[in-house]
């Protein structure tokens, strides 16, 4: 990206299916690893991206510039951004539902794109971040206040943080959520009693194997994270009805109604046991009661053809519904 070797967008997609026709375009997370501006952590990269796809995200990790001054990260995330948009038919993406999660300078990143950026995301979320101008003495940059770039293209955002973090102080979260509040920006946020600085997803196999960046209650904001990406990108949708419909709704006998219903007609019986003489065993036929015959058809090992299943259709739609 832009020309420099140490800076890399990785994605990290999940498949399409034709039995997932409801999550054809997926939302995504973009992931902005925490390091002080100095390096990027990898608890904070592939875990984080990871635990998003079991969600049904596609999700991406940029790592980007450090060590070098702002705004030069900011045009990396843009970049980032502009890549995932302008392909996201092709890795299934919405590109009207993008979130970038931050983590500490990660955060900063994040926040950056949402109140400066060129290009915005749908929405933020910013993990212990630093936030404020003072963080600079500690970072390996000068970095701008960003609570102070809010406007009214920045999104939802949701923060997280511990009462008890000394790296990046609670005030950086508290500074950021009160602007928004000024602003009348919508948001969400988690401040946990105790957890410190740098958790990631606060488990064992984020920990490094440090026992201090392992803390249940702080974990709480991963799932606390997916429930509200659903409320503001929107969740997939579930308003089709799968199952298979009885031969009364329908409205005729086939091979795609209930086998259930046909079995009990004399008629349908003997069409059906003609192709299909395993269902005249009542217990297999208990339990195919609610599938059609073309389901069935392809759990055998050997499916009838279609020729032969067009027939028994054409045989079963012949037959006057009672």
């Amino acid at each position: 990206m832009r020309g420099r070797a140490e800076v890399k967008l990785t994605a990290y997609l999940l498949d399409a299916s034709p039995e997932l026709s409801n999550a054809a375009l997926r939302p995504a997370v973009l992931v902005f690893p925490g390091g002080g501006y100095r390096g990027l952590s990898d608890r904070e990269a592939e875990p984080v991206a990871m635990a998003y796809l079991a969600e049904g995200f596609q999700a991406f990790v940029l790592r980007y510039s450090v060590r070098t001054e702002f705004p030069e990260p900011l045009l990396d995330a843009e970049e980032a951004l502009d890549v995932i948009r302008m392909r996201s038919a092709g890795w299934g993406v919405d590109p009207e539902r993008i979130a970038a999660i931050g983590f500490s300078a990660g955060g900063h990143l994040a926040a950056a794109l949402g109140t400066m950026g060129r290009v915005r995301p749908n929405a933020l979320l910013l993990g212990y971040p630093c936030i404020l101008s003072s963080m600079s003495e500690v970072l390996a940059v000068p970095i701008p206040s960003v609570h102070r770039e809010i406007d009214e293209r920045t999104p939802p955002a949701f923060l997280f943080a511990a009462c008890d973090d000394t790296a990046a102080p609670v005030e950086n979260t508290i500074s950021f959520m009160r602007a928004l509040d000024e602003k009348g920006i919508p948001f969400e946020a988690h401040i946990f009693q105790s957890g410190g600085h740098g958790l990631s997803l606060a488990k064992t196999h984020t920990s490094g194997g440090y026992r201090s960046n392992v803390n249940p209650r702080f974990a709480e904001w991963f799932a606390l994270s997916v429930s509200w990406l659903r409320e503001v990108l929107g969740d997939f949708s579930s308003d089709e009805d799968n199952s298979v419909p009885q031969a009364r709704d329908a409205g005729r006998y086939g091979i795609d109604v209930a086998i259930g219903g046909m079995l009990a007609r004399q008629e349908c019986r003997e069409a059906i046991l003609e192709l299909f003489p395993q269902l005249s065993d009542k217990k297999l036929a208990a339990r195919a009661s609610s599938y059609s015959l073309s389901i069935v058809n392809e759990a055998l090992p050997v499916p009838h053809p279609d020729d032969r299943m067009r027939e028994l259709d054409g045989k079963l739609r012949q037959i006057a519904l009672k």
